[in-house]
């Protein structure tokens, strides 16, 4: 009987141990990383820099990490309008990772002499600088409807010329500069390393995205038709037309 106390009251013990080893683990480790938070760093951010990541959430700021959480920190970076979600984590050390993804953004929009950001879902941002948007086409001249707001299928018009430039030639798409949309008019594009216009009308995108990909090797490496040409026109079925300057303008 003797024996089988001893061994009840040594699981006993055991078991008190083993609850207060793992309470002080969880305890004091929760207690250790709290006290240790002296460092943030961002990645997967390609819109902004980290930095105006870090100082729109007010974050820029060590000395006042002490009183974060983790959680705290994924809901300041969410509220940014860039921000699609943002996974964080600790290091285990003394810092914070924040792994962000952003909304996809599509183009710039022009529109009263305001640039803001638009997104692959037609969400319309503010533009916030240093933004990254070299590489982004801007939209420009769009109609507005009754309400004097912006009407959705022009932006969409805009997409689908992007798009079908895109999956035809990425050249051709990374130089692609502006789509003037003409308040519902025919569209004009322009081209960096081209000196004229691309009349590009609105319908057949990928059709005329096709020509403009067996064109643009001509159009860019010649000289002579890059600086005597007036204007492509893609705008017609089965022909494309290249008005020509006349000569004696060019030499003026």
């Amino acid at each position: 009987m003797s024996e089988r106390r001893s061994k009840l009251f040594g699981l006993f013990i055991f078991l008190i141990l083993t609850f207060g080893f793992v309470y002080l683990m969880i305890t004091g480790s929760k207690a250790s990383v709290k006290e240790v938070y002296n460092q943030i760093e961002i990645n997967g951010n390609k819109l902004i820099p980290a930095s105006e990541y870090l100082k729109y959430t007010g974050l820029n700021d060590s000395t006042k990490y002490s009183d974060l959480t983790l959680i705290d920190v994924k809901n300041r970076f969410e509220k940014h309008p860039y921000m699609r979600k943002a996974e964080v984590e600790y290091d285990g050390v003394n810092k914070i990772l924040v792994e962000v993804e952003e909304k996809k953004i599509k183009a710039v929009l022009l529109q009263k002499n305001n640039l803001k950001l638009v997104t692959d879902n037609l969400e319309t941002l503010p533009l916030f600088p240093p933004s990254y948007i070299r590489d982004l086409p801007v939209i420009s001249n769009l109609s507005t409807n009754n309400k004097n707001s912006i009407d959705s299928s022009n932006i969409e018009l805009a997409f689908r010329i992007i798009d079908a430039i895109s999956l035809s030639d990425t050249n051709v798409r990374k130089n692609l500069a502006e789509i003037n949309l003409r308040r519902g008019g025919d569209v004009i594009l322009t081209f960096t390393g081209l000196n004229f216009p691309v009349l590009f009308g609105k319908n057949d995108e990928v059709r005329k995205a096709l020509i403009l990909k067996d064109l643009w090797p001509r159009l860019v490496r010649d000289g002579k038709i890059n600086s005597t040409t007036e204007y492509v026109d893609l705008r017609y079925k089965d022909k494309v037309f290249i008005g020509k300057r006349k000569t004696e303008l060019i030499n003026e």
